[in-house]
């Protein structure tokens, strides 16, 4: 579980979080005991305008520089500051894929054994990284692109039909296995070595921020599996997450985020930037007169627009999902507009649908339900998307779950082997 403000005590081994966003970076000060999550302290600070682009850094010695700002402020007063470092890498550089095999195997009448189940993984992957990779080549006409593999989790497992949780041990005949990867580009898994280099800093772990997003409510490893969206509507771009059975199936991103809005409300009341950021989060917090508030509204009409396209499309981009869960959860600085909100519960395309009426709620503390919040400490949907990237850190299997452990195995294995 995550507790906030605990004691620094010489022991433990602190990790720093850092999660590199076009609009701020956030840096948390953590540490892993007893399989749980403790945030010591956290930093955030504002990017330069132009240091970011498309999720990729552009101007390295600005990002490193606000970097450092951030850091400061998350070890301020620690006599002995982490020097391990996980980074979160932008959904926007992420790619992803789900890979279903079907496997006829030949003695049906014998129990499956472990061996077995790790080679039927082992085909999925090289399958899973040969589809990307033609994707890959067809959009940006590379015949050899550069991957490198981030995330892996299985969606679905069934034996003749049936699902399973551990097929270790059972008879039949075809084995349905449905495996999630991320990739990013392996020149920004070079970038970010550089970083982690520039900021004097060892570089335990890159993790991508949409996966993370579908560990936010993970209780514990034998917790009940979940099905939902979760959508980060972050500063420049938004992350739209299909989660099944507690793990990720699909994952989307499009290029409108909470600056899109911003520039409405510049353009239309014709104010700086600045105040029109401020008036934003004002009218968020309900905290403008009727008549302001009418402004905004108008103002922000066409950029919701497009951000409500932005969705139904992401939604629609996914083939390999048919029923989508009802479950919608809205994170990330951005979710605190109401308007995303009400404009998703108006009616959707036929081209989407939904196992029932869909509902949808923003998270925030209380619902990720491991976050112990303290006295002064101000909270909101914008904290959520590092602390999923923390909970990374400790890569959950439920020791029963040996599809899992055996697929994090291999990965573990084509990492070093890359």
């Amino acid at each position: 579980m995550f507790s906030w403000g605990q004691d620094q005590k010489p022991e433990h081994n602190h990790l720093l979080v850092l999660d590199i966003g076009t609009s701020v970076v956030k840096a948390l000060v953590i540490y892993i005991e007893e399989n749980e999550v403790n945030v010591v302290n956290r930093g955030y600070a504002a990017q330069s305008h132009g240091s970011m682009r498309g999720g990729m850094i552009t101007d390295f010695t600005s990002v490193v520089d606000v970097c450092r700002q951030a850091i400061s402020k998350a070890t301020e007063g620690m006599d002995h500051p982490p020097t391990d470092l996980i980074l979160g890498v932008n959904g926007q550089m992420v790619e992803g894929v789900t890979t279903t095999l079907h496997y006829d195997r030949t003695h049906p009448q014998h129990p499956l054994e472990q061996s077995e189940l790790k080679n039927i993984i082992y085909t999925i992957q090289r399958r899973s990284q040969e589809k990307l990779r033609e994707n890959l080549q067809e959009k940006f006409m590379d015949s050899h692109p550069d991957i490198e593999l981030m995330h892996a989790s299985i969606v679905e497992l069934q034996l003749d039909g049936y699902p399973v949780e551990n097929p270790i041990g059972f008879q039949g005949k075809r084995l349905s296995l449905t495996v999630f990867n991320a990739y990013i580009p392996l020149v920004y898994s070079s970038v970010m070595q550089s970083l982690a280099r520039a900021l004097d800093l060892d570089l335990i772990s890159i993790a991508t921020q949409p996966y993370g997003l579908s560990k936010l409510m993970v209780n514990s490893p034998t917790q009940e599996e979940m099905n939902a969206i979760i959508i980060d509507i972050g500063g420049t771009s938004t992350d739209v997450v299909i989660i099944k059975n507690g793990s990720v199936e699909a994952m989307h991103n499009f290029a409108i985020g909470g600056r899109a809005f911003t520039r409405g409300i510049k353009n239309y009341m014709k104010i700086a930037g600045s105040v029109a950021e401020k008036t934003k989060r004002a009218y968020a917090n309900n905290e403008l007169d009727k008549r302001k508030s009418a402004k905004v509204q108008a103002a922000i009409e066409s950029p919701l627009a497009l951000w409500k396209s932005g969705i139904h499309l992401a939604l629609q981009d996914m083939p390999d999902t048919k029923m989508l869960p009802s479950q919608i959860y809205l994170t990330g600085g951005g979710a605190l507009l109401p308007d995303l909100s009400d404009t998703l519960r108006t009616k959707w395309p036929k081209q989407i649908s939904f196992v029932k009426r869909p509902q949808i709620k923003v998270i925030d503390s209380d619902e990720v339900g491991l976050v112990a919040d303290i006295p002064g400490l101000d909270w909101g949907p914008q904290d959520l998307p590092p602390l999923g990237v923390a909970k990374l850190t400790l890569n959950l299997v439920n020791p029963k779950d040996t599809a899992s452990a055996t697929l994090q195995g291999i990965v573990r294995s084509m990492r070093q082997n890359k």
